[in-house]
């Protein structure tokens, strides 16, 4: 039997075929990368794209131990970084008293030199990373020294004088201490993460931010252990207030996509999901994304807001995700609008689900919601029970609502 007899017709395809299958396995942080063991062949062609994915760090020092044991060859490869940013570790610093000089204060000199030698690591661990396009930074969440708030200032600026064509940032725990004045030089930046708080006011919020004219994605994140959401403020140790308000996003009128994230243990008044931002977003043409993620089901304020907003705005992609999101809800408020070709919204159980369906393919008969292409139902795994109940009382047959439903509902 001939060598050519033995090769898989797999690898017959184009290189580009090939590649894109690689691609779409491995692109994905939640894919296994159990392919690459399949045979020698697939580990040669198929490597670079498992770096290709997000690549998540628990502290700089897994980064800079990384970083040394992989080849330069794959690090061209990495496009999207997640770093936590550890406090530097000081206990260097205690050393015996005969063996520092008692002419100068070494603790003061020393534990200056630690967090440079640590940045020094970064600057040159940045340096060997030259494909990166996303970054995102994750600092400490409980209270911090004052060394270290210094540090995530420094930390930012290296990182946007290392990656200034950067073209996502994604800032996560407390960073509150720190203004904003570092993304005035990332006029590349086209997506951008955070919590709303910083040490910049919101006018300054609003002027840094309008100044980043490819900026085209805004997602905000709430984050419940370091804001008490009643008065609006960090917590007790900083009493920062929120940087982002409803004047902030008036004056971003180039935004494409609006995320807002708000998960809390307890019901509680949301930050940004509020009358006053939707309604600072009503005139922004370009807007055509709209996510929100509640852990609570949001009041009748709210929901009448977020009505009036989508009358008024062209979204064509929208995702509502919060707890006994009830099907009514979406008939009621009118949240279903003509311009929409994509939703995602979370249904409870598969009663739920099947009403939404049913919803929407009446709506469509009815010569509404045309462009809509595809929907995305989020539920927890249950029992076909809910459903088929449902089917049931129908006057028409379960299988006669089952046709409809594929056909009105792409």
């Amino acid at each position: 039997m001939t060598d050519q007899e033995h090769i898989s017709p797999f690898f017959g395809l184009p290189l580009e075929l090939r590649e894109q299958v690689y691609r779409d396995v491995l692109a994905s942080p939640s894919s296994a990368p159990a392919i690459l063991s399949t045979c020698r062949e697939f580990n040669t062609e198929a490597l670079k794209f498992l770096y290709q994915r997000p690549l998540h760090f628990r502290s700089q020092c897994r980064l800079l131990k990384w970083l040394h044991s992989t080849p330069h060859h794959l690090l061209t490869q990495v496009t999207d970084i997640s770093l936590r940013i550890q406090d530097v570790d000081l206990k260097s610093i205690l050393v015996s008293e005969d063996t520092v000089d008692s002419a100068r204060d070494p603790n003061q000199l020393q534990t200056w030199q630690l967090y440079q030698a640590e940045l020094d690591e970064l600057r040159q661990a940045f340096c060997k990373l030259p494909s990166i396009k996303a970054f995102g930074i994750r600092a400490s969440p409980n209270q911090q020294s004052f060394l270290y708030r210094d540090f995530i200032t420094a930390v930012l600026d290296l990182l946007v004088a290392s990656f200034s064509d950067l073209l996502e940032m994604r800032l996560e725990g407390d960073l509150h201490h720190q203004d904003m004045t570092f993304l005035s030089r990332l006029q590349s930046l086209s997506s951008f993460t955070f919590d709303g708080f910083s040490a910049s006011t919101p006018t300054e919020t609003a002027s840094i931010l309008a100044s980043l004219t490819s900026l085209r994605s805004l997602s905000l994140t709430s984050q419940y252990a370091i804001l008490t959401p009643i008065t609006r403020r960090h917590s007790a140790f900083t009493a920062k207030r929120q940087s982002f308000t409803g004047e902030v996003a008036r004056t971003m009128s180039r935004l494409a996509s609006f995320s807002v994230t708000e998960m809390f243990p307890t019901a509680t008044p949301t930050l940004f999901f509020t009358s006053e931002i939707l309604t600072s977003l009503h005139d922004h043409s370009t807007l055509n994304s709209l996510s929100v993620r509640l852990s609570h089901t949001p009041d009748t304020e709210a929901l009448k807001a977020l009505e009036n907003f989508l009358e008024r705005s062209r979204i064509k992609r929208l995702e509502l995700d919060w707890p006994d999101l009830h099907p009514f809800v979406l008939e009621e408020f009118k949240l279903l609008t003509d311009n929409l070709n994509y939703l995602r919204v979370r249904a409870r159980t598969e009663a739920y689900a099947f009403d939404i369906l049913w919803s929407i393919a009446e709506t469509r008969g009815a010569g509404e919601l045309q462009g809509l292409r595809k929907v995305v139902l989020i539920r927890p795994f249950l029992t076909h029970e809910g459903v088929a109940s449902k089917v049931c009382d129908r006057k028409d047959s379960g299988t006669q609502a089952f046709d409809r439903l594929l056909h009105q509902v792409g």
